[in-house]
């Protein structure tokens, strides 16, 4: 199939959703497959459960190979520009292309088998077939060991056995198996060829997410509400005085109420009236009306 940047990044596109769909098929397979193997160690048949847990362990490389595999998908997709460039495979890229090449012929995924056509038309046989065995050492090493198919270390699968028998309160530890309880680490733990999607992480997920859920709880206050952006400005008039200044100035010159003065003024004699109008502003002194003379009678 000749290689063109467009139908590229569809079958790309197209295998990063079928591998997404396939890592949620087989984690929802695998936890089923827990869930059976419990009664078998409630009923003593631990070598049945042994044979079982390996075959979980390995569903769980798998999973986790699925994942590199589509971080890789989407690598290609988002430098797709380096692939078209030239016929020379260009190192940002190197590792993606020949991982991809590699999971294709391991994974039962029809987009990948596209996608390594296409790479061969692009860069050659002889370099597909490099990264197919792997001859060069250019695949991402932690592919490589997830994706094979060696028995998984026996210290792995007692732990297995033991984390599925004490999530589901089966009573049965391994031999000189110690708990989290007593103060010890496992070895697993810190192991990056262990599978991350073990029993473990599923027993400490309750409790972590209720303790996260009551410290966000504690640590939420009631907001503040704001302060009004005229606050600070109610306080200072125009010309820069304090509102204590103020209001010592209205103590000092006692404002008349509009309804008093004009009531006050219309009781003045019209005189008097004339006499304010006139003068174009009111005397703070109290107004004094004239006396009216009174015609006295011969």
């Amino acid at each position: 199939m000749p290689f063109t940047v467009a139908k590229f990044k569809v079958e790309l596109k197209l295998a990063i959703n079928r591998l997404k769909l396939m890592q949620a098929k087989k984690s929802s397979l695998n936890l089923k497959a827990r869930r059976e193997i419990a009664p078998l160690l409630e009923n003593g048949k631990i070598e049945s459960a042994t044979i079982r847990v390996e075959g979980i362990i390995r569903e769980d490389y798998t999973v986790e190979a699925l994942e590199m595999v589509e971080l890789f998908c989407e690598m290609l997709s988002a430098r797709v520009g380096l692939v078209d460039q030239s016929r020379t495979i260009d190192p940002g890229v190197c590792e993606a292309v020949h991982s991809v090449i590699y999971a294709s012929t391991r994974v039962d995924i029809r987009e990948l088998a596209m996608i390594r056509e296409m790479l061969t038309s692009k860069y050659g046989k002889e370099l597909v077939r490099e990264a197919v065995d792997n001859s060069t050492g250019m695949v991402s090493a932690k592919l490589v060991r997830k994706l094979s198919v060696s028995t998984p270390p026996d210290n792995l699968v007692q732990l297995y056995l033991a984390e599925i028998a004490s999530f589901y309160n089966v009573k049965w530890r391994p031999p000189g198996y110690k708990g989290e309880g007593d103060g010890t680490t496992d070895d697993n733990d810190s192991n990056d060829d262990a599978p991350s999607g073990g029993i473990r992480e599923l027993v400490a997920f309750p409790a972590t997410l209720a303790a996260t859920t009551a410290i966000d709880a504690a640590s939420v206050e009631t907001p503040a509400e704001p302060e009004s952006p005229m606050g600070e400005l109610a306080s200072v008039s125009k010309d820069g005085e304090s509102e204590p200044d103020r209001l010592n100035e209205e103590e000092a010159f006692p404002t008349v109420p509009l309804a008093k003065s004009t009531a006050a003024i219309s009781a003045l004699p019209v005189d008097c009236v004339e006499e304010v109008l006139e003068s174009g502003k009111q005397s703070t002194a109290p107004l004094t009306p004239k006396p009216i003379p009174v015609a006295v009678a011969p």
